[in-house]
């Protein structure tokens, strides 16, 4: 087990950036450049795919770009750090949710491993991370065996309308689900902040191994 160095939020935030806190959500967030994305890169190229019209490039992310994406490409640098896991389990502390990525993607199984680790020693919060890297969440359960309990890993669509095929290798694991984002009939239950203000207020759904659609936006 690790031992968690703790320390004061201005020296976890020297280290690890400052949390994002996006009016939807209820809960703290981390927010890395989409320029990182890996398969969300590649995906933004395809014309009518979910992530060419990716919101975390448009309102208040592009509004306030110069000031946003700085900081996010500081949290980029940051995750290689040897004491980004004790900042982050620090920034977090005792909140009941925690939301991996409002803009961003993981970077690959070593940057999983560290979320992973977190989650372990934040067993008091739960932590939901959406991602398109199918592969790096493959990799992370053939090493490992499985997700930390309180951890949920949310497949996220490519398209709309178009359901995400959970791989063969990640069935019938614990805490591994989808997302999927819908035009007309939702994929699976509906995510309420459209009706809400665009705000999750006490909805909490995304925490769970529900498969959530979203209404394009």
């Amino acid at each position: 087990m690790h031992k968690v160095i703790m320390m004061k939020k201005f020296e976890a935030n020297a280290i690890c950036g400052t949390l994002t806190q996006t009016s939807k959500m209820p809960c703290k967030s981390y927010s890395l450049p989409t320029e990182a994305c890996q398969t969300g890169f590649k995906m933004a190229q395809i014309e009518g795919s979910i992530c060419s019209s990716c919101y975390a490039d448009k309102g208040f992310y592009s509004m306030y770009a110069k000031t946003i994406k700085p900081a996010q490409f500081a949290r980029l640098d940051s995750i290689n750090g040897k004491h980004w896991v004790d900042g982050m389990v620090s920034l977090i502390g005792n909140d009941a949710f925690f939301r991996w990525h409002d803009s961003g993607d993981i970077q690959g199984l070593a940057h999983l491993e560290k979320i992973a680790q977190i989650a372990v020693l934040t067993p008091n919060c739960r932590h939901w991370l959406p991602t398109r890297e199918y592969g790096t969440v493959k990799q992370y359960i053939a090493k490992h065996g499985a997700l930390p309990d309180n951890l949920i890993v949310r497949l996220s669509a490519m398209y709309p309308d178009k359901p995400v095929s959970i791989p063969a290798s990640l069935q019938g694991f614990d805490n591994i689900t989808a997302s999927n984002v819908h035009t007309g009939k939702p994929l699976g239950t509906p995510c309420k902040a459209p009706e809400q203000n665009g705000e999750c207020m006490d909805c909490r759904a995304c925490w769970t191994n529900e498969t959530i659609s979203y209404a394009l936006h």
